[in-house]
C-alpha cells in the first residue's frame, strides 16, 4: 500500500506533547492478518495477552490506544531492502519494531484520518472493530454501553492540516455493559 506521507496521520490538537501525557510503545502482533496490513498511523489498537498491539477493540473491555506510526514506518521496521546490495535503500538509525501510541484515557484532543466515512456530529460515541470485522482499527460511530467506546467526537470531520479529512475526538474509554 502506498500513500502520501500526510494522507494517513494521527495529530494532537490539544494536550500533546506534554510531560504529563501517557504514551505506550510495543510491537504489532505478528498474527495481524495480512489483509489488515499495513496498520496506518491513527489506527485504534489494543493490547493482546502478549502485550502486542492488535487492531481495534470490538466489544472487549480493553484500553484503546492510538498509533502515531504505522506498522511499515521506517522507525518501526525496515522493509526497503538490503543496504549491502540495494543502492540508495533507506537505512534508519535504529528501527526497533516498536510503535508509539497514545493511551486512550489521556487528556488530549486527537485528530485521525483512520475513520469510516460518514457524518460525525459533536458528542458522537466512537468504537473500532477488531481484525476479522469490518474496517478493523478504524473509528466509527458506536452505541454507549453496547460497544466498547474509545472516544467522543469533538469537532467532527475537519482538515488534518495537510488537505485530508480527519476526525477530531477526545479519547474516552467506556466499557460495554
Amino acid at each position: 500500500m502506498s500513500f502520501q506521507m500526510t494522507a494517513k496521520t494521527l495529530n494532537a490538537l490539544k494536550g500533546w506533547p506534554s510531560l504529563h501525557a501517557v504514551d505506550f510503545s510495543t510491537k504489532f502482533d505478528p498474527a495481524i492478518p495480512s489483509i489488515d496490513l499495513p496498520v496506518p498511523p491513527g489506527a485504534c489498537v489494543s493490547l493482546n495477552s502478549a502485550g502486542n498491539y492488535i487492531l481495534g477493540v470490538g466489544n472487549s473491555k480493553v484500553m484503546p490506544l492510538f498509533t502515531f506510526y504505522g506498522s511499515d514506518d521506517p522507525s518501526v521496521s525496515l522493509s526497503g531492502g538490503n543496504p549491502a546490495t540495494d543502492p540508495g535503500v533507506y537505512v534508519g538509525f535504529s528501527p526497533s519494531g516498536n510503535a508509539l501510541a497514545l493511551v486512550g484515557c489521556g487528556a488530549y484532543e486527537l485528530l485521525t484520518t483512520n475513520f469510516v466515512s460518514g457524518s460525525y456530529p459533536p458528542n458522537t460515541a466512537l468504537t473500532s472493530a477488531k481484525s476479522g470485522g469490518s474496517n478493523p482499527g478504524k473509528l466509527v460511530a458506536g452505541t454507549m454501553h453496547t460497544n466498547m467506546i474509545v472516544g467522543i467526537v469533538s469537532r467532527g470531520v475537519i482538515n488534518n492540516g495537510y488537505g485530508h479529512a480527519a476526525l477530531a475526538f477526545w479519547p474516552c474509554p467506556v466499557f460495554p455493559a
